[in-house]
């Protein structure tokens, strides 16, 4: 005969509630109010350090440097916009020998009182001041025959924005309104560094140009030929 197996009694608790209804239910504070305040703390706080690292970087910052920065000041200088070509074409017609082609280049020789090879630079044209062959990152650079140590040689001397550039800069600032580069180079800019190491001279470029407009934007540029002329004399 077959024993069958007695009742199977368990000590676990029962009750009469659903499975979802025993489980004790979290007690949660809102955490907003919290959180509102945690962020607060951390904006006032990156606030704060922006206002000491804006101060801190005053010395970098240029005096009158508001003339090229926002918007309107930009495309104030964004203005008769020309290729490096015709820049020159404009000086030659005012009658300044300069070229779109290097004035020299260098060759190898041999020098007569070594007997060794030596690079030395070879006169292809008189241009005063010349375009190089090469653009690098949308620059192309000018070079001029500079006297040193009594001798004359080719220097560089500056750049213009390739293929075209306005007729004054754009600066790049960065977070802290610190000047960083050049945006556009304006071929101002470059015909003032001309002036500057004795390559042109302020006449040849206002009869190739005219007069420079007066206004905030050229502001700088006649400060700086104004210092020019104090420097040798001429006022």
């Amino acid at each position: 005969m077959t024993q069958l197996a007695g009742e199977i009694r368990s000590n676990l608790k029962r009750t009469e509630k659903s499975y979802d209804e025993e489980l004790p239910t979290p007690v949660i504070e809102n955490p907003l109010p919290y959180q509102e305040t945690h962020n607060q703390q951390l904006i006032e706080e990156e606030q704060r350090m922006y206002e000491e690292n804006y101060a801190a970087r005053h010395s970098q910052r240029w005096e009158g440097q508001e003339r090229w920065m926002g918007r309107e000041n930009e495309e104030a200088r964004l203005v008769n916009i020309l290729h490096p070509h015709a820049i020159f074409q404009k000086l030659n017609n005012a009658g300044v020998n300069c070229s779109i082609e290097p004035a020299m280049d260098q060759v190898w020789d041999i020098d007569h009182k070594t007997g060794l090879a030596v690079v030395k630079q070879r006169t292809l044209s008189n241009a005063r001041f010349w375009l190089h062959d090469v653009v690098i990152k949308d620059r192309v650079g000018i070079s001029a025959w500079m006297w040193k140590d009594g001798q004359r040689v080719a220097q560089y001397v500056t750049y213009l924005q390739y293929p075209v550039g306005p007729e004054w800069s754009v600066m790049r600032f960065d977070e802290f309104d610190v000047p960083r580069s050049e945006k556009y180079r304006g071929w101002r800019t470059a015909l003032l560094r001309l002036i500057q190491e004795g390559a042109l001279t302020e006449e040849e470029v206002d009869r190739a140009f005219g007069p420079v407009s007066m206004g905030d934007v050229s502001e700088l540029y006649r400060e700086q030929l104004e210092d020019l002329r104090k420097s040798r004399g001429r006022v």
